[in-house]
C-alpha cells in the first residue's frame, strides 16, 4: 500500500512522559533547576494568536487575504494539577501574594500586581530514542514573565490527595515588546557530545548607548569562535560584545568550525531608540 507507511525516524522523533515543571534549565547542558511541584494528569500548552483582517470590510476583497493579515498578539498559557503544595509553590499559585516575613508559613495574597510576581517557568519532557543520560533528548518549553492567572485552587477528596489546579499566562514585556513570551527548543538524544554552540540568550533588548556580553557554551570548549552582525549600523560585535550603534534590529551569529563542519547560533539584538 503506497500511503500506509510512517517516517523511518519516527521513534526518535517521539515526545515520552509527562514531563517536570521547573524554574530554570539550561538547554546547552540539559542541567534542570528546582522542581516547581508534583503532577497528575501531564501539562497542557496553548498558544492562541489573535489576528486582524485589514480586507474584511473591503469590498470584493477575499477574507483571509494573507497579504492584509496581521497578528496582534498570542495568549500563552501553560496548566496542569499540582498534586504537592509547598509555601513557595502556594506563593506562586496565588499569584500576587508575599510570604509573611514573620511568618514563613503564612501567605498574604495582594489586590496588586508587583514586577516580582512574574518569572519564568520550564516545561521539559522527553524525546527521542536516547533520553536517559548526560545526552538525553528533550522537548522544552520556557514560558517567559509567566504569572497564575486562575489563582490558588484546591480540590480535596475522601481517602484521596488533594490537587491544585494552576494556569500560568505568559506575558509580553513594555520593554520589549516584540518578544514572544515563550520559547520551545527540540534536542535529539546522543550516544556521545557533538560539537555545537550555545549562547546564554537569543533575543536582547539595549539601549541605543548600550551593549551586551554573551557567555556560550562550546563544544569543543577550545573552539575558536567567529561573531558577525547582520547589520553593523544596529549593533555591532567583537569577542562576543555586542555594542549599539543605531536603532533597529539586528542577528547576531557566533559559529564554529569543527572537522570542516560549520556549527552556529544565534541571537536577535533589539536597539531602543
Amino acid at each position: 500500500m503506497k500511503y500506509t507507511r510512517i517516517p523511518t525516524d519516527t521513534f526518535k522523533n517521539i515526545q515520552m512522559n509527562a514531563g517536570i515543571l521547573v524554574d530554570s534549565f539550561d538547554p546547552a547542558t540539559g542541567e534542570v533547576g528546582n522542581l516547581i511541584g508534583a503532577t497528575t494528569g501531564g501539562i497542557n500548552f496553548t498558544d492562541t494568536p489573535s489576528f486582524t483582517d485589514f480586507g474584511d470590510d473591503i469590498d470584493n476583497c477575499p477574507k483571509n487575504t494573507k497579504e492584509l493579515k496581521k497578528m496582534e498578539s498570542r495568549d500563552v498559557k501553560m496548566s496542569g494539577t499540582f498534586v504537592t503544595i509547598t509555601v513557595a509553590t502556594a506563593k506562586k499559585l496565588a499569584g500576587a501574594a508575599d510570604i509573611d516575613s514573620d511568618n514563613s508559613s503564612h501567605i498574604i495574597p495582594r489586590n496588586d500586581i508587583e514586577a516580582g510576581d512574574f518569572g519564568d517557568i520550564w516545561w521539559i519532557g522527553d524525546y527521542s530514542d536516547t533520553n536517559t543520560g548526560n545526552n538525553a533528548g528533550f522537548v522544552a518549553i520556557k514560558l517567559i514573565n509567566a504569572l497564575s492567572t486562575t489563582g490558588f485552587q484546591i480540590q480535596s477528596t475522601d481517602k484521596n490527595k488533594g490537587q491544585f489546579a494552576f494556569e500560568f499566562t505568559g506575558h509580553y514585556s513594555i520593554a520589549s515588546q516584540d518578544i514572544v513570551p515563550y520559547e520551545i527548543y527540540v534536542k535529539s538524544g546522543s550516544a556521545s557530545t557533538e560539537p555545537m554552540i550555545y549562547l546564554d540568550k537569543h533575543t536582547v533588548s539595549i539601549t541605543s548607548t548600550g551593549s551586551y556580553t554573551f557567555t556560550p557554551t562550546v563544544v569543543p570548549a577550545d573552539s575558536t569562535i567567529t561573531w558577525n552582525s547582520s547589520s553593523t549600523s544596529v549593533a555591532t560585535v567583537e569577542d562576543g560584545v555586542v555594542s549599539a550603534e543605531g536603532a533597529g534590529n539586528c542577528i547576531i551569529t557566533a559559529s564554529i568550525t569543527v572537522s570542516g563542519v560549520t556549527y552556529n547560533d544565534t541571537c536577535t539584538v533589539i536597539v531602543e531608540d
